[in-house]
C-alpha cells in the first residue's frame, strides 16, 4: 500500500473516531467547512464559529470521497448531521464547490455565516466562473455572505436571497478600545505568494513601503510586524531589512486573541491579509488593506473603509505612500467609528444564527 494512502486511511480514522466520540455528546452535530489550519485568518474563522455555536458540536466536513465513506457507517449525511454550514472566508469559490454539492446530494440542509464570493486567494486567478454555483446556493437553507460585493455577485447570478450578515471573523470583536501604546506604533503585515517577492509582478507597489515607512520612524513610529502564516514572515523579514531593523521579531500569530494583545494599541495597520484588517476592526484599529483579490474591497466596503483600500494591481505612483501618511494623522479619530461599525456586524451575525437555528445557541 502506498504511503500517500496509507495518510488517507490515517486520517479517515482520526475523523471516524472524533465523531463516534461526538455521538455521546448531549449536542447537536454541525458539519463545518472551513479553511485549513495554520493561517490565521481561517483560524481566526474557526475559534468565531465554535463561539457563536455553545449548544452544538462543530466537526470539519471533508472531502467527498471520505464523507461517502462515514456516511456508509453512520458517520456522515443526514443520519449524523443536523446541518452543514459554509464557515467564513471567500469560499463560494471553486475549490470548495464538491464538498457543498455533496453535503446537498446527501441530504443535509446547507447554509452560509458570512462567506465571500469570488477568488479566495494567491492560488486562484481574480477572476473566476461561478456559474456552476447557482443551482446549488439556490437550494441553500439561507445565504449570509460577508459584503456589499458578495451580494451583488450573487445577484447578478439570478440569486435574490443573498443577503450581506458580515464577516465570520468580526463576531469576535472587542467591547472597548484599547489605550494606545505610550509611543506611537502601526501593525505591519506583508503577504505575497510564496516563492514570489513584493519587488516582482501584481504586487511590486509595495516597494512603496520601503520609502515611505522610514518617514514614519523617523518620526518615532514603530512598525510592529505581523505574520498571519508561516509564509509572510519572508517578505516581512525582506522589508525590514530594507528599513534596518531585520532584529524586530515577526511572530507567527496563532490565535485571535494573540493578534489583539499585540495589535489593539496601534495606531493604525497595514494589511495585505484580508484578515489583518478584519481582525484589527476587531479591535478598532483603522486598517490600510492593501487588497490582492476583490474580497479585500468587499470587506472594506461592508465596513464603509473603501477610501482606505489600494487594490494593488491598480494602484497609482504614490498612491500607497500617500495613504500611510495621511493614516498615519487620520487614523485616532476613526478608532470609535471603526469599533461600533464592527460591532454592528457582531450583533448581524448573532441575529443571522438565532432566527436560522435557534436550538444551536
Amino acid at each position: 500500500m502506498s504511503a500517500n494512502k496509507l495518510t488517507v486511511l490515517k486520517e479517515i480514522g482520526q475523523i471516524a473516531n472524533q465523531r463516534v466520540t461526538s455521538l455521546s455528546y448531549p449536542k447537536h452535530r454541525l458539519g463545518l467547512i472551513c479553511g485549513g489550519r495554520g493561517n490565521l485568518g481561517d483560524d481566526a474563522m474557526l475559534e468565531a464559529a465554535e463561539r457563536l455555536f455553545p449548544n452544538a458540536r462543530l466537526l470539519p466536513y471533508i472531502h467527498p470521497r471520505q464523507e461517502g465513506r462515514l456516511k456508509l457507517i453512520g458517520l456522515s449525511g443526514s443520519r449524523y448531521f443536523d446541518s452543514v454550514i459554509l464557515g467564513g472566508g471567500t469560499l463560494i469559490s471553486s475549490t470548495w464547490f464538491d464538498m457543498v454539492r455533496t453535503a446537498l446530494q446527501q441530504g443535509l440542509g446547507v447554509w452560509s455565516l458570512g462567506t465571500g464570493v469570488g477568488s479566495s486567494g494567491f492560488d486562484q486567478p481574480n477572476h473566476i466562473d461561478l456559474s456552476a454555483w447557482k443551482p446549488l446556493l439556490a437550494d441553500f437553507q439561507r445565504l449570509g455572505v460577508r459584503g456589499p460585493r458578495s451580494k451583488d455577485m450573487l445577484n447578478a447570478m439570478g440569486l435574490a436571497n443573498a443577503e450581506v450578515v458580515g464577516d465570520l471573523a468580526l463576531s469576535l470583536t472587542q467591547d472597548h478600545l484599547t489605550a494606545l501604546a505610550d509611543s506611537p506604533r502601526f501593525a505591519l503585515n506583508i503577504s505575497v505568494p510564496v516563492g514570489q517577492s513584493y519587488n516582482e509582478g501584481e504586487y511590486i507597489r509595495l516597494q512603496e513601503l520601503e520609502l515611505v515607512l522610514p518617514k514614519l520612524i523617523h518620526q518615532g513610529w514603530q512598525p510592529v510586524p505581523v505574520a498571519m502564516h508561516p509564509s509572510d514572515v519572508e517578505p516581512i523579514r525582506q522589508l525590514l531589512q530594507r528599513l534596518s531593523m531585520e532584529r524586530l521579531p515577526i511572530p507567527v500569530l496563532s490565535s485571535a486573541d494573540d493578534f489583539f494583545e499585540l495589535v489593539s494599541p496601534c495606531s493604525f495597520t497595514i494589511a495585505v491579509r484580508l484578515h489583518a484588517a478584519v481582525l484589527s476592526c476587531c479591535v478598532g484599529v483603522p486598517p490600510l488593506m492593501l487588497g490582492y483579490r476583490d474580497k479585500c474591497l468587499d470587506f472594506m466596503e461592508s465596513m464603509h473603509l473603501e477610501d482606505w483600500h489600494i487594490g494593488l494591481q491598480t494602484a497609482q505612483p504614490s498612491e500607497i505612500s500617500d495613504k500611510v501618511l495621511l493614516l498615519a494623522q487620520a487614523g485616532l479619530p476613526m478608532r470609535s467609528q471603526i469599533l461600533n461599525q464592527a460591532k454592528l456586524w457582531k450583533t448581524s451575525i448573532r441575529t443571522y444564527i438565532s432566527d436560522l437555528v435557534p436550538l444551536y445557541v
